[in-house]
Parts: C-alpha cells; sequence; structure tokens
C-alpha cells in the first residue's frame, strides 16, 4: 500500500493540500496519508498527527514565544515518520516547520518534495542553499520562480496554483449570492481579517471600525449602505468574532459572520478588504477590487521590513509587479484610511474594469494541472 507523509500548517496549505489528495485518490488505490493537516485533508483521508493550528504563527515574535512548543512537536513528527517508513514526505508550505522535518527525512533516505516554493526572491534569500541540500524536488505556484532557483541548481517544477483551477475564469457573482441569500443589487464588502488568532487579534478590531466608517461615508455620499460578510474557518473563531461583535453591538449591525463559505463570500463581494496571504490571491482570481492590510508586533513589523528584498507585500502586487492594489500595513493601517480608499474604489468603475483585466490575465498564467504534474513527478517513488 502506498504510503505519503504530507504536512499544512495553516488553513491555505490545508487547501492546497486537499486538492492534491483528492487526485491522488482518483489515481492510485488504497494510498494512505499520515502526517499533519486540516480539516479537509482530513476529509480526503489524513490521519492527522495532531492539529495543524498549534504551529500556525504570526510574525517573529509569536514565533519567538511558541518556539519550545514547536521545536517538540517538530521532533514528534519526525519520530513518527521515521518510524511509520512513508514512501514519500510531502510538505506544504510552513517553510521554517518544513524544512527541519525534510533535512532529517531525506537524510533518512526518505524522498523529500516541497510544494509551494518560499518567497526567497522577496526576502530570506539564503533559504534556497537549505532547500538544495535537504528536498529532492521542489513545487513553485508562480512562474517567475523556476528561474531563480534553477540558478542554485535545485530541482523544480512550475505547477501553478491548484486556486487557479479551482475558481473559474469568469466568476458568477450572483451565484455566489445566491447560495448566501444575498439580494442581487446590494454592496457587500467582505472582510477577512486571517484565519490565525494572531492575526484576528490584530485586524478584526480594525476591520470593524473601518467598516463603521464606510457605512457613515456611503451614508454622507448619499449612497446605499454596505453588508459587510466575514467567513470564518473554525467554530473557536466563530465564538471569539462573536463575542467581539457583541460589543459592537449599538455600532453597527450589518456585519454577518458565516462559517465557511469563504470562496461564496469573495465571490459576492463589490470589494474585499484582507490580510495580506493567500486571501488576497483568491480576491484576485475572482477579479475583485481589495485593499490589502497587515498588522503585528512591532518587533515582527521591523524584521520582516528590514530583510524585505521587494516594495510590496501583497501577492496581486507582488506578482504584477506593481502596485495594482492599495496596501496599508502597520501604523498606515487605520480605520480612517482604509475606509476612505474602500469608498473611493466602489465608486470608480474605470478603476473595477482596469483590475479585471489585470487579474484575469494573471489567472490565465497561473493555471496549470497542478496535482497531475506533481503526481507525474512523485508517483515513480511510491511503491
Amino acid at each position: 500500500m502506498p504510503k505519503i507523509a504530507i504536512l499544512a500548517g495553516e488553513a491555505s496549505g490545508d487547501l492546497i493540500g486537499s486538492h492534491l489528495m483528492s487526485y491522488l485518490n482518483s489515481k492510485i488505490k488504497n494510498i494512505e496519508f499520515i502526517g499533519v493537516g486540516g480539516p479537509e485533508m482530513s476529509k480526503n483521508g489524513l490521519i492527522s498527527n495532531f492539529d495543524y493550528r498549534e504551529i500556525s504563527v504570526h510574525g517573529y515574535f509569536d514565533a519567538l514565544k511558541k518556539i519550545f512548543r514547536l521545536l517538540s512537536l517538530r521532533n514528534q513528527v519526525v519520530d513518527y515518520l521515521l518510524k511509520e517508513q512513508p514512501d514519500i514526505f510531502i510538505g506544504i508550505d510552513a517553510p521554517d516547520f518544513n524544512f527541519g522535518i525534510e533535512r532529517r527525512l531525506k537524510f533518512n533516505n526518505i524522498p523529500t518534495f516541497h510544494y509551494v516554493a518560499p518567497s526567497v526572491w522577496a526576502w530570506r534569500q539564503a533559504r534556497i542553499f537549505d532547500i538544495k541540500e535537504n528536498v529532492n524536488h521542489l513545487f513553485a505556484v508562480f512562474p517567475h520562480e523556476p528561474k531563480i532557483f534553477q540558478k542554485a541548481k535545485v530541482p523544480i517544477t512550475f505547477v501553478g496554483h491548484p486556486l487557479a483551477n479551482k475558481i473559474p475564469l469568469n466568476p458568477n457573482v450572483n451565484k455566489g449570492r445566491e447560495k448566501l441569500h444575498l439580494d442581487k443589487g446590494e454592496t457587500i464588502i467582505t472582510l477577512l481579517p486571517g484565519s490565525r488568532t494572531s492575526e484576528i487579534k490584530y485586524h478584526l478590531e480594525l476591520m470593524i471600525d473601518t467598516a463603521i466608517l464606510i457605512n457613515k461615508e456611503l451614508t454622507w455620499r448619499k449612497l446605499k449602505r454596505a453588508k459587510f460578510l466575514i467567513p470564518i474557518n473554525s467554530k473557536d473563531n466563530y465564538t471569539n468574532m462573536t463575542n467581539t461583535l457583541n460589543s459592537y453591538s449599538n455600532k453597527i449591525k450589518s456585519i454577518k459572520l458565516i462559517i465557511g463559505h469563504s470562496h461564496d463570500a469573495i465571490c459576492s463581494a463589490n470589494i474585499v478588504i484582507a490580510v495580506s496571504g493567500t486571501a488576497t490571491l483568491e480576491a484576485a482570481l475572482y477579479k475583485k477590487p481589495m485593499i490589502i492590510v497587515y498588522k503585528t508586533s512591532l518587533l515582527s513589523y521591523l524584521l520582516l521590513k528590514k530583510m524585505l528584498l521587494i516594495p510590496y507585500v501583497g501577492l496581486p502586487n507582488i506578482l504584477l509587479n506593481r502596485f495594482v492594489v492599495p496596501e496599508f500595513l502597520q501604523n498606515k493601517a487605520t480605520p480612517e484610511s482604509i475606509s476612505n480608499k474602500a469608498v473611493e474604489i466602489l465608486t470608480d468603475k474605470k478603476l473595477q474594469k482596469y483590475l479585471n483585466i489585470k487579474f484575469k490575465d494573471l489567472h490565465i498564467r497561473l493555471k496549470r494541472n497542478s496535482s497531475e504534474l506533481i503526481y507525474k513527478k512523485i508517483i515513480k517513488y511510491l511503491k
């Protein structure tokens, strides 16, 4: 029976891993998946070693606070996998956690693959040498990455981004709204404060305060007030966000929390306000105008700023190599600045058409049969 070890450390990796596992299940009989992942990977047969949210951290300060727990968990995973002796290991993103596992497994003759190349073109270039030493093959999701890694002689394949296959090139907004029981003519703004507890801590209240100001500005301009959606990936987050929203009950009543349905919420939106990360790519693939925000501890932000090699943090801007989407980072991420920009975008039809064209071109560039390309590279290792 083929045995694959696979590890994802956050919601975006869980989604990517589930797509790959679903495809592999369709191609290989009686395949066994072990490792670490979330609910989507579990649906496709993963026996998870522990709750994947334990290794999800936000910024350096958060990682430092959890460093001993993270190291302990990584040692547990390695010991477990060495005992289980899988045919291969696939680390999905989470490079700081996965690279240490890949190093020890490869040393013990277990072939290692890494899915989602780390952003060495944006920061921490030295990681490229760790990858060369410890990964048998790297799967890149962005088209500009192979050239960078090939220079260092890292075996790499551009497999496209699985979300570009999942999301339609021409999304049906009305269909998304029907699923969520929203009127076609409503102004919908989707808020994506992140999936990690630490992300929500820094961004949820910021986005609620922003929503209050947006509706004040729309009312002042005699425009239709907006409704706000926040899709949530877990019951714990739902409980925490509900408690926060209850404290705002006298100030705003037009924010709706939804468990799941993140893609429907993005598809339904007139504009998306999102924390920097995979959610911004999802918004771009749905051809949505957006605002990118990011806040973290001062220490983490100063370290990140010092190491950044490019002027952008948002994936749409990075991939298009220009500021097509506004970014509000750290102290600049205020309810006033974000709400002013949101209303400006909502009323700029020319900008909306421009973004639609740019994001459609990006979608085409990212679209590949990702799982099939990976399958062709790993099949020879499976018993």
